[in-house]
């Protein structure tokens, strides 16, 4: 009967172990870098440092980024997420709802940014 406790336990303690949050966590370092360097880099409408910048992010906030510098022209993208695979692993537990609601169940992709800037004219 011991053995059955043991051997239950162990199996829980492996699907509750098995979603997103806990294997890679809710933020993600996103690098940014420029040519010329030096760039402020903006996400969201907030600065947040300069090039060449990396960045650890909630998976769940960041939509667009905005790389300027005086004398070159601003450049802005969106910032892509992707389904992250791994949230499949807590879907027998909770359906993953701790993985959507903690932003896990996705990931930034690609994870680094290299912006050409222009001179402006």
């Amino acid at each position: 009967m011991k053995s059955l406790f043991y051997l239950t336990t162990f199996i829980m303690a492996l699907f509750l172990n098995g979603c997103a949050t806990i294997i890679k966590g809710s933020d993600q370092a996103l690098i940014f870098q420029s040519s010329p360097e030096g760039a402020q880099v903006i996400i969201d409408g907030v600065p947040v440092g300069v090039t060449p910048l990396t960045i650890k992010l909630p998976k769940n906030t960041s939509e667009v980024v905005m790389v300027k510098k005086e004398g070159y022209a601003t450049k802005t993208i969106p910032i892509t997420k992707h389904f992250d695979g791994v949230t499949a692993l807590s879907f027998f537990w909770d359906f993953s709802t701790t993985d959507f609601l903690s932003g896990a169940a996705y990931e930034y992709s690609p994870n680094s940014y290299y912006f050409e800037l222009k001179k402006n004219n």
